[in-house]
């Protein structure tokens, strides 16, 4: 956490809203922001910062016969509206996110109650240090956030940037759906039932997390992170 440290130090010191406010903190609004994007997406779901980023999966599914295997891969993407502003270039994964997969906006609550702070000092932290961040980026500058058990994003000289996920995210997680043995009765028409096997990462390393769970297709919205002044 020592390059993070450094970073809201800066962010700190900087003649915005946040001078005076205690880098502790600052420190609980971050690792808030941190476990409440781990605690979503290990859920199955994905998370949207509308003025940064979303974070989600790619699902591809296979017919074997007896049963369907589903393989989700963790993805990042950066809106484009950050890479735009802050003239930033952005490194793609070669799998998009699947419109299948729930989104949640940010909730800034959950952040709130996770760090001990009030809902109006994690808005306007956040939004200094996405600022900051972009800002830095667009310098040429390099850049790391670190999004704990999650991953990084990361950025070099020239406004080069991509996420990198953590080894227990990393990888294609694997999920094998068979027709349940005892079919269900619903309104007098029986209907199969689908069970599940269990989940294991295909070309993760390191397996500590329980991956997610494959979820019904919904469609989320993206929203959350209060605009970013240019």
């Amino acid at each position: 956490m020592g390059g993070m440290d450094k970073l809201l130090r800066e962010v700190q010191a900087r003649p915005y809203s946040l001078k005076n406010v205690p880098i502790e903190a600052l420190h609980a609004i971050w690792n808030g922001l941190c476990s409440h994007v781990h605690n979503v997406l290990s859920s199955g779901k994905g998370m949207t910062m509308n003025q940064f980023g979303t974070w989600s999966f790619h699902v591809d599914s296979v017919d074997l016969g007896t049963q369907r295997k589903v393989m989700r891969t963790p993805v990042f993407t950066l809106s484009e509206r950050f890479q735009r502003l802050y003239n930033l270039r952005f490194t793609r994964g070669p799998s998009g996110i699947s419109g299948s997969v729930p989104v949640r906006e940010l909730n800034i609550m959950a952040i709130a109650s996770a760090s001990g702070q009030s809902r109006e000092l994690v808005a306007t932290a956040l939004k200094d240090i996405f600022l900051y961040a972009g800002e830095t980026a667009m310098s040429g500058a390099p850049l790391r956030l670190d999004f704990g058990p999650t991953g990084a994003f990361v950025c070099t000289g020239g406004g080069y940037c991509k996420f990198t996920f953590s080894p227990a995210f990393a990888g294609t997680f694997e999920e094998y759906l068979r027709p349940s043995t005892a079919p269900a009765t619903r309104g007098g028409v029986t209907r199969g039932g689908t069970s599940h096997s269990r989940v294991r990462p295909s070309s993760s390393r390191h397996g500590q997390m329980a991956p997610p769970p494959v979820l019904p297709p919904e469609v989320g919205l993206p929203g959350g992170l209060p605009a970013a002044s240019p």
